[in-house]
């Protein structure tokens, strides 16, 4: 039996050396190799489209640790440059070489750590080599991407794909003077992660900045000029300028090097693991974006790939590889960026996500401001919160707008991580005062409408529900209680909508049909739902109102001129 002495590690973005450095504090005397084919260790990949934006000015400021910190201070032997070519699970050895040189060596190993992330997906479209055209997940292609653009001859940049990557990088463009525009084929931006009532935000607020969003097109090629660089982006019979293309298509597994070993793919791509994140191996370990992980929440495995899972597994293999005994316990999915002056953020499933697991589910949907409004600076955000209408618990939430929303996220987080229900969320004991919070967060307030709604005081439907009833013709009233003075400053305009103040609708009952239906709204669904509680008392049998009425509503509305 081999000793447990040697441990290489293959992979040196971020689960790696953390798995490294761990098993060095873990055990002082064990022999530790890093293998990485770039230059550089420990780089912050997150941060590259800031980077790219000149937010971040140096290179350097990515690389969280250097290689002589690893050598010098944490006593490994760093192989960068260097590719890990075929790993023999039989004799316990890898098969390395030197990138400059081309030698080929063998590096014997006790315990091996495989994190060799994930690769960029790029579709096999025609034009795709043109010079200009792009992916961004290391240094070198921000590098890469910094020098094409301080060379660019026209203004147009072409992102494809609205994933985080992308959005992030439109900022990244835009300020950088370029004309900026993102192409999404599914319905809207940031579909894997938002419902599209939240994501209408997100696009309209790309608008206001002058992005142009392509959303439901499709890319199919790229064509280019003479000198071999790129110049259109076809979308079926329509074509885009294009100086630059950015592709932000999200990421697979990079698992070559596992799969000719023969260690198990999981069904998701990425390499199986067990919860001490051992692969079929049990001498060879795996994490970061090329290992699957568990949802807490639907306990199926998944792919989810965040610097943030890569770091805590990394921690948990160099326990186990000196000897340990931890577990991985899995992921909500959360997830959290910065669009322009947008703060998105979300955690646990989203609807289709939640539907596709059985869930029967149960919504609420509250604009509301990050702290109390009496003290200045308050800013608007929204929240969705989802749980399962049969006992309660909670699945998912999102929170969009200008104020802080990664803290009632981190909060959800929290509560899902422990099974948490809309009962415990609406009573958690969280921090109050003016400059940092409301006397209810809106976290409780979420709640709180979600528990209305199960014991069927409160009846709603959402802003895209709203609209497609509009457009659809259907006969119903759209009851708008606010003020003369705030429908006089916007309204939606439908032939459905009638305007009844708050304060009159006792007195105006006989304007209203007590069999038809009526879906009220007022600015953030406060009076929308006290008046659905009034119409109820005298007898009014379909009264519903509008999820977060007027400041939730992500379409046209009728202003003065």
């Amino acid at each position: 039996m081999p000793s447990n002495n040697r441990i290489v590690v293959i992979g040196g973005t971020a689960c790696g050396p953390k798995a490294a450095a761990r098993a060095r504090r873990c055990d002082p005397s064990v022999k530790i190799t890093i293998i990485e084919q770039r230059d550089n260790l420990s780089t912050a990949t997150c941060g590259l489209p800031y980077y790219v934006g000149d937010v971040i000015k140096k290179e350097s400021a990515l690389v969280a640790r250097q290689a002589d910190y690893f050598r010098e201070v944490m006593d490994m032997e760093v192989m960068t440059g260097t590719r890990a070519v075929t790993i023999n699970r039989k004799a316990h050895s890898v098969e390395i070489i030197d990138q400059k040189t081309g030698a080929a060596s063998t590096m014997e190993y006790d315990k091996l750590v495989i994190a060799t992330g994930a690769v960029p997906a790029i579709p096999n479209w025609q034009g795709k080599d043109l010079k200009g055209i792009f992916t961004l997940s290391n240094i070198p292609d921000a590098n890469a991407i910094r020098d094409y653009l301080s060379k660019l001859d026209r203004k147009e940049v072409i992102i494809v794909g609205a994933g985080l990557i992308g959005l992030e990088m439109a900022e990244a463009f835009y300020d950088r003077g370029l004309k900026v525009s993102v192409i999404e084929a599914l319905g809207w931006p940031l579909p894997a992660l938002l419902d599209e009532e939240i994501a209408a935000h997100v696009e309209k607020h790309l608008r206001s900045k002058g992005v142009t969003v392509h959303c439901g097109q499709r890319v199919t090629g790229f064509a280019g000029d003479n000198g071999g660089r790129v110049r259109k982006v076809s979308m079926g019979d329509t074509e885009l300028e294009a100086g630059m293309v950015l592709l932000s298509l999200g990421v697979k597994p990079n698992i070559s090097l596992a799969k000719e070993a023969g260690l198990t793919i999981g069904a998701t791509g990425g390499l199986a693991v067990n919860e001490r994140l051992q692969t079929s191996d049990p001498d060879i370990y795996a994490g970061g974006d090329c290992a699957e992980v568990e949802n807490i929440i639907t306990r199926k495995k998944t792919l989810v790939p965040l610097g943030s899972t890569a770091n805590k597994h990394g921690r948990i293999i160099g326990t186990n590889i000196t000897g340990g005994s931890e577990t991985f316990p899995g992921i909500v999915g959360t997830a959290v960026a910065k669009v322009f002056k947008y703060n998105v953020a979300r955690t646990g499933l989203n609807e289709a996500q939640a539907r596709e697991a059985g869930y029967d589910i149960v919504t609420s949907l509250v604009p509301t401001f990050d702290h109390a409004t009496y003290y200045p600076g308050a800013r608007e955000i929204m929240v969705k919160l989802m749980a399962n209408k049969a006992d309660g618990r909670l699945l998912g939430g999102q929170a969009v707008g200008m104020g802080e929303t990664a803290k009632r996220i981190d909060v959800l987080a929290t509560a899902l991580n422990f099974g948490a229900t809309v009962n415990d969320l609406a009573n958690l004991d969280l921090g109050y005062a003016p400059p940092y919070n409301s006397a209810l967060d809106p976290l409780h307030n979420a709640a709180n409408v979600i528990r209305n709604k199960m014991t069927r005081q409160a009846r709603s439907l959402s802003p895209l529900e709203v609209k497609k009833k509009i457009d659809n013709g259907e006969r119903f009233v759209l009851l708008d209680v606010r003020s003369p003075q705030e429908w006089n400053a916007e309204h939606i305009e439908a032939r459905q909508v009638k305007l009844i103040p708050l304060p009159e609708l006792r007195h105006r009952l006989d304007e209203l049909s007590a069999d038809e239906e009526i879906v009220v709204l007022c600015r953030t669904s406060i009076r929308a739902y006290q008046a659905q509680r009034i119409l109820d008392g005298v007898g009014f049998k379909d009264v519903k109102f509008m999820d977060g009425s007027l400041a939730a509503w992500p379409y046209k509305v009728t202003t003065p001129t």
